[in-house]
């Protein structure tokens, strides 16, 4: 079915497709018998998946990146999609219409995307209150980042406020100090303000009791070095670590957008993604919970990321080129591989190739 509307979705503005699908969810949502349809279409069950991670049920490892539902508008209908897990957002306090358009670009010939999205989202309010419009079996994950006009010195509290709001409403938060679109919001790599950083995020957790895991997600465009650098930190202060977000580099592509600016995504982040992935598992010897993405295609990708060290991985881009018909795809495949190798679960294969 994909196949078929794939070509009409591709000849409209990527920002304009993706509205279209969004309110064709709203719709299953409005009529819930569709929702059933969905999840018999999309969603593949087997207990070789599942994992239970900082008290968390993850019924398989395949979750949905942050920045499809930047609203929590949709979240019951991607509940029958598939997913093992969904993360929403990026939630900031108050309503931004994020940047100028146009401001998503596709870059067919490398099954990749560049966004300049600047976190429009319609805030933490209206966000919460669509998320309360129904309850959930799947773990739902919050994307957390700031309001552009927020002030330099204030940054840290547009975080807090967003985890405060939802704190009882989730599974788990990531606070998104990569995105590329928000002025200074990288500058938080930087030793000196990641570190205050980390004090505001300990400072609440110790004051709220927050039993709530908290991740971190970085950018791809962060050195081996400069991730170890932050590793200690990371792992004293969040839960887990997202690896990773996308790239403002432009190596190696053939399509016209690639000028384009703002964060790139999809199959070129694999290698370098795959890098992070591989570094942060040894540094941290295995014991700190690791979720890929960026990149991932095919069943084949989801495998070398898990061998690689990541616990859990995410995907979006490669949805818009493949539909959504992958996530089954790759569950169903895992599974398999899982079984025809003699594995009893799918962590029994975390980090077999870190030497």
């Amino acid at each position: 079915m994909y196949k078929l509307i794939k070509p009409i979705l591709f000849q409209l503005d990527p920002e304009k497709a993706h509205g279209m699908t969004i309110d064709a969810l709203k719709l299953t949502q409005k009529y819930p018998i569709f929702l059933p349809v969905i999840r018999q279409m999309f969603h593949y069950e087997n207990p070789v998946l599942q994992q239970q991670i900082h008290g968390i049920s993850f019924d398989n490892p395949i979750g949905l990146a942050a920045g499809f539902d930047k609203s929590c508008e949709v979240p019951k209908a991607l509940e029958k999609a598939g997913f093992g897990a969904l993360e929403l957002g990026g939630i900031t306090p108050k309503p931004q219409p994020g940047n100028p358009k146009p401001r998503m670009y596709r870059l067919i010939e490398d099954y990749a995307l560049i966004n300049r999205m600047g976190f429009n989202n319609l805030g933490m309010n209206k966000a919460l209150s669509n998320l309360r419009k129904y309850s959930y079996q799947t773990p739902i994950g919050l994307n957390v980042g700031v309001n552009k006009a927020t002030p330099y010195e204030a940054r840290y509290e547009d975080y807090i406020k967003v985890i405060s709001t939802f704190k009882n409403d989730v599974s788990f938060f990531t606070v998104n100090i990569s995105s590329p679109n928000t002025e200074n919001l990288q500058s938080f790599h930087d030793k000196d303000e990641f570190s205050q950083l980390c004090k505001a995020i300990q400072n609440f957790k110790d004051k709220e009791s927050l039993n709530v895991p908290i991740f971190i997600k970085l950018t791809s465009d962060l050195s081996l070095e400069g991730l170890g650098h932050m590793l200690e930190p990371i792992t004293q202060t969040f839960d887990g670590i997202i690896l990773a977000n996308t790239t403002q580099k432009r190596e190696d592509l053939q399509s016209d957008n690639r000028v384009e600016t703002g964060g790139l995504s999809g199959k070129p982040l694999f290698e370098r993604n795959l890098e992070l992935i591989s570094y942060a598992y040894k540094q941290t010897k295995g014991q700190f919970l690791i979720i890929g993405t960026g990149g991932i295609f095919d069943t084949s990708d989801v495998i070398t990321m898990l061998r690689h060290g990541a616990s859990l991985v995410q995907i979006y881009s490669s949805l818009v080129f493949e539909g959504p018909g992958l996530t089954k795809k790759l569950n169903k495949q895992l599974a398999s591989y899982l079984k025809s190798n003699g594995y009893n679960s799918v962590k029994d294969i975390i980090g077999l190739d870190v030497k």
